[in-house]
This record gives structure tokens, C-alpha cells and sequence, in this order.
């Protein structure tokens, strides 16, 4: 996920060093209020009436996730421990590191069994009060501990993510890593996507608390449904490219790859690749498809350095290797078992049709009980319409996705030796258009009616 909060901190660190180099100490730190509060100001003061002035922003306006206090409170505390360990009497070792992450991987399967557990007695109506108690107090004590442990776990896992993306294997940078990896394991916010209910189009997010209650959820995805015609969704996201960006408390495979993710997503910024971001539509999802396969490539290296299993590269998944005949898509697998991808994929493909014949209920029906169908399998989604789709179609490696970008990467990732030089090719570029320029140049070939 992209946000504001990286685009607030790089103005922030820009401004502070325009304005402070000349002044001394006590001056500066009259400037560095008087920024976070103009900051602040121009983040939360509306410009006339347009702060609120659609209807997914309205519709969960008691649910906001605040940003701007995340951003405050989490990089001053960051920052406030790696001062603090500077003096010798505080510092910590590598092997200390290390054994925090040790404690860290049993703590968070602790931890996902402990909330398992409290969802359960909660949606039990034998359960007392004494019982609930109970198994909140075992969270918050498992939360309790992992956050005393976090600082030490994230600056380790931060200096090997850096170390990584120095070495020749990755070839992104030189010896100086900008921006610094930074991250906080925590709660990323959930967040409400929208679509049109007649095809599947994104049209806005809106970031959510991550404590929002599903009763909740539902409320403001029917009053959008019945009181505007939108389909709506909300999903909780996999990190958030804030700075630090939010990483959820994770396996640490899985936190790695996360991480090494969203720190791409602010390398980019700083190039026209990352800017076009923002301008959505196709370029949103090249973004996000590197992202993924950056963030992946460099998680596993990250996971074999610190556990010392040998490191196996990616290989091109299912999903970026399809090749669409005049009906369908021909995926080689055994034929008699449950395919989630082959099962999205259809899916899909059966929605988008009957949305082209104007069949918008009937569509809707049919996502209804191919989400009841995937309960059978072990599948839990919540909820599966237009906006579902809309969401997990701009990660290209989805089966959920019909664009053929995946496929395009990999072609381009099996062209060059490492990842980060597949980085730098397609960093310069400020448009799809440029993206399928590219392709031409290097030899791929382009799906019909690109």
C-alpha cells in the first residue's frame, strides 16, 4: 500500500534540513514544532468542504485510521530507541538481536493462537465474561511482550534487508541504501475499497482502523451498496508504505518479504515510476507486481542469511504464466484437485461476463455462493463482490486478476541477471505506455488490443 505519510515525511526531512542548517539549538527545535504542526494543520484542516465529500470517506468517517498521529508517535519512538542504544551502557549485540527474534517467532505463533482463541469465546453465546477476560488478557500479555521485544527485531531484520539490497545478487544500490529500510511491526489498517456495482472498476480507498468491528464493516458496506449503488469491500492489507511503514506481526518469511515490499514502494518514490503511482490504473499495478517480486526475491534471501536455509530464487507462479486461448485460460495442473487460483480465475472470467451483459444482480449472486463454495475448501472470505476484485486485481499476480502485466515482469525478469537491474529498467518510466514501449524494445510480446 501507498499513502501520504511517506510523501509527509520525505517534505518533512526536506524542509527541516532547508531551514535548520543555519540556526542553532534552541532555534531549531522552535522550527521542527512549527513544522509537524503545519504538517499536521494541512493534513487534518479540510480545503473548503472536499475533505468529506464522498461517500465511501462520509460513510466511514468514525473509523478513519489516523495517519498522521501513527506517523508521529512511531517514528520519534523509532528513532528515540536508536539514540538510546548508541551509549554503550544501553547497546545491544547481534546475539541479543538474534534471540529476540528467536523469542519473536514463537510469540507470534503464540500470539495467533491466543486471538484465534479469543475470536472463539467471543462469537460463543455459552461462554461468561470470565472466559472472554481470560483470553483478552492472554493477548494483551503476548502484545505486551512483543513490543518490548519489536525494537531490537525490527533493527535486525533492517540492517540484513539493507545488507541484502547492497550485494551484487540484488544490483540496486551502492553502498548507501536510500531511504534507510525502516519499519514497525504492528497493525496494518484495513481498507475500504469501492468500485461501480456495474463493472469492475476501482474508484476509491479509503484507509480503516484495523480494530474495526465486523458488524461495523458490514454497516458501512450495505449503506454504501443501498444509499449510493457502489460496491464495497473492506479488506485488511498486507503492510502499509508509510514511514516507518507497518508490517503485521508475521512469520518471519512472511515479515521479510512484507518489508523488503513496501521498502521498494519508497525507493520508487523518488523515481517516475514510483510518482505515476498515484495517477492509478495500469501503472498502479507494475508498481505493485515489482513490489511483489522484488519483495519476494529479496525476502528469501533476508530469511536464508538469518536461518541459514539455503536460499531457492522465485520461480514464475501459475498466475504469471497463463496463455489465453479464444475462451479460456489453459493452466497445466492435475486435472482433479482444487485449483484456488483456476477456481478465482473462473470466477473472475464468469463475473465479468455477466456485468457485460448488464446482469448485475445475478452477478452478485453468483460471487455470493462461489465465496460459500470456497468455504467448503477451507477459503474464509469474508466477502466477495466487485470491489474484491477491483482490489486484488492490481496485484497481477492474482488469480483474481485479468491483466496480463505478470506475465509481461517475469518475461522481462528472465531477460537480466538480478532483480535490482530489472528495477532500474523500469524505474525511469512515467506511464503505461512507456511500460509497453519497453516490452516492445526488449522483445515481448504484447497481449491482443494492447
Amino acid at each position: 500500500m501507498r499513502t501520504i505519510g511517506l510523501l509527509l515525511l520525505i517534505a518533512f526531512n526536506m524542509m527541516q534540513w532547508l531551514v535548520l542548517l543555519p540556526l542553532g539549538r534552541r532555534s531549531k527545535w522552535v522550527i521542527r514544532l512549527t513544522l509537524i504542526v503545519v504538517l499536521f494543520l494541512s493534513w487534518v484542516v479540510p480545503t473548503g468542504d472536499k475533505r468529506f465529500d464522498t461517500p465511501a470517506a462520509e460513510a466511514s468517517l468514525d473509523h478513519g485510521y489516523d495517519l498522521v498521529s501513527w506517523e508521529l508517535d512511531n517514528i520519534f519512538d523509532k528513532w528515540t530507541h536508536r539514540i538510546w542504544t548508541v551509549f554503550p551502557w544501553t547497546s545491544t549485540s547481534e546475539e541479543d538481536r538474534r534471540e529476540a527474534l528467536d523469542r519473536y517467532e514463537v510469540l507470534e505463533a503464540d500470539l495467533r493462537a491466543a486471538k484465534d482463541h479469543l475470536n472463539r469465546v467471543t462469537t460463543t453465546a455459552e461462554l461468561g465474561q470470565d472466559e472472554i477476560e481470560s483470553a483478552q488478557g492472554e493477548v494483551d500479555a503476548l502484545i505486551a511482550e512483543r513490543d518490548s521485544i519489536r525494537p531490537a527485531v525490527e533493527e535486525f531484520l533492517e540492517q540484513i534487508i539493507a545488507e541484502i539490497i547492497r550485494t551484487d545478487e540484488i544490483d540496486l544500490v551502492g553502498s548507501f541504501v536510500w531511504p534507510p529500510v525502516d519499519f514497525r511491526i504492528g497493525d496494518p489498517p484495513k481498507l475500504l475499497v469501492t468500485s461501480l456495482r456495474s463493472e469492475i472498476s476501482r474508484i476509491e480507498d479509503v484507509l480503516i482502523d484495523p480494530d474495526i468491528s465486523t458488524d461495523d464493516m458490514s454497516r458501512i458496506e450495505n449503506e454504501l451498496v443501498v444509499d449510493h449503488d457502489i460496491s464495497a469491500v473492506i479488506l485488511q492489507t498486507g503492510g502499509l508504505a508509510s514511514y516507518p511503514n507497518v508490517i503485521p506481526t508475521t512469520h518471519v518469511k512472511r515479515l521479510v518479504d512484507v518489508a523488503s515490499h513496501e521498502w521498494l514502494h519508497a525507493y520508487l518514490t523518488f523515481h517516475p515510476l514510483g510518482m505515476a503511482y498515484f495517477s492509478g490504473g495500469e501503472i498502479r499495478s507494475v508498481n505493485e507486481t515489482l513490489a511483489d517480486i522484488f519483495g519476494r526475491e529479496v525476502g528469501l534471501r533476508v530469511y536464508s542469511e538469518v536461518t541459514g536455509e539455503p536460499f531457492v530464487a522465485p520461480t514464475r507462479p501459475e498466475t504469471a504464466s497463463k496463455i489465453e486461448s479464444k475462451d479460456e485460460y489453459v493452466v497445466i495442473e492435475v486435472p482433479d484437485a482444487f485449483s484456488f487460483n483456476r477456481f478465482m480465475g473462473e470466477t473472475r472470467k464468469r463475473t465479468d461476463e455477466m456485468l457485460a451483459d448488464g446482469l448485475i444482480d445475478g452477478a452478485e449472486g453468483y460471487m455470493e455462493s462461489r465465496r460459500v463454495e470456497l468455504l467448503d475448501h477451507g477459503y474464509l472470505i469474508r466477502k466477495i463482490n466487485q470491489a474484491y476484485f477491483a482490489f486484488h486485481g492490481m496485484y497481477a499476480e492474482s488469480p483474481s486478476s485479468t491483466s496480463p502485466i505478470a506475465r509481461y515482469l517475469w518475461d522481462l525478469r528472465e531477460q537480466v541477471d538480478s532483480v535490482g537491474e530489472m528495477v532500474k529498467l523500469l524505474k525511469p518510466l512515467g506511464s503505461y505506455e512507456h511500460f509497453k514501449e519497453l516490452l516492445v524494445q526488449r522483445g515481448i510480446e504484447l497481449e491482443p488490443g494492447e
